[in-house]
C-alpha cells in the first residue's frame, strides 16, 4: 500500500510548520483526478472551479475616480495629478503601455535625481569644518602605490603632528592676529 496516492498528502513547506493554503486542492494532480478516488461530485467541483477561473469581458476594471479618492490620501492624489495629466497627453501619441511605463518610471527617476543632487548639494556646501560641528566629513585617501612604482612608498599629506584633525583651521583667513 505504499504505492497507494492520498488526497490530502502536502508536502512541506518553508511557512513556519504550517501547511501553504493550494487553492486548486486535489484538481492539481492529474493522477487524483484519473484514478478512481477522484467522485462524480469532485469532477462537478473542478469543472465549476475551471468556469471561476475565466473573468468576465469588462475585467480587470480601470480603478474610477470615486475609488482613488476613497483609498488614496489627498496628499498622494495631488502629487500623482500631473503624471496623470501627463499619461492622457501622451497616450494619444505613444500608445497606453508606453504611457503607463512611463508614468511609473518618469516620478521614481525625478526622486532618485533630486536625492543625488540633495546629497551633492549638502557635501559640497556643507562640510564639516572648524566653524560649525555638523555636516559631512570629507576626506581623500592616500593614493596607491605598489613596490616598484616611481612613487613607492606614498607620502602623506598630514606630516606634523596638528596636521591631524586640522578641519581647515590652518588655511582659515580670519581671526588671524
Amino acid at each position: 500500500m505504499a504505492d497507494k496516492v492520498y488526497k490530502y498528502n502536502y508536502p512541506s513547506s518553508h511557512t513556519g510548520g504550517v501547511q501553504p493554503m493550494n487553492i486548486r486542492g486535489i484538481f492539481e494532480d492529474e493522477r487524483i483526478r484519473l484514478s478512481e478516488e477522484f467522485t462524480d461530485e469532485e469532477r462537478a467541483w473542478r469543472k465549476q472551479w475551471l468556469k471561476d477561473q475565466v473573468l468576465s469581458p469588462n475585467e480587470p476594471r480601470p480603478a474610477s475616480e470615486e475609488w482613488i479618492r476613497e483609498v488614496r490620501n489627498p496628499i498622494r492624489r495631488f502629487v500623482s495629478k500631473p503624471f496623470q495629466l501627463l499619461e492622457s497627453g501622451i497616450t494619444p501619441v505613444f500608445g497606453k503601455t508606453f504611457a503607463t511605463y512611463f508614468r511609473y518610471v518618469l516620478p521614481k527617476s525625478l526622486a532618485v535625481l533630486g536625492a543625488i543632487y540633495f546629497t551633492w548639494y549638502h557635501l559640497k556646501y556643507h562640510q564639516n569644518d572648524w566653524t560649525r560641528a555638523h555636516g559631512a566629513t570629507v576626506t581623500i585617501p592616500k593614493p596607491r602605490a605598489f613596490p616598484g612604482d616611481s612613487n613607492f612608498p606614498a607620502k602623506r599629506e598630514k606630516t606634523e603632528p596638528n596636521d591631524f584633525c586640522d578641519r581647515g583651521f590652518k588655511a582659515r583667513k580670519v581671526f588671524l592676529d
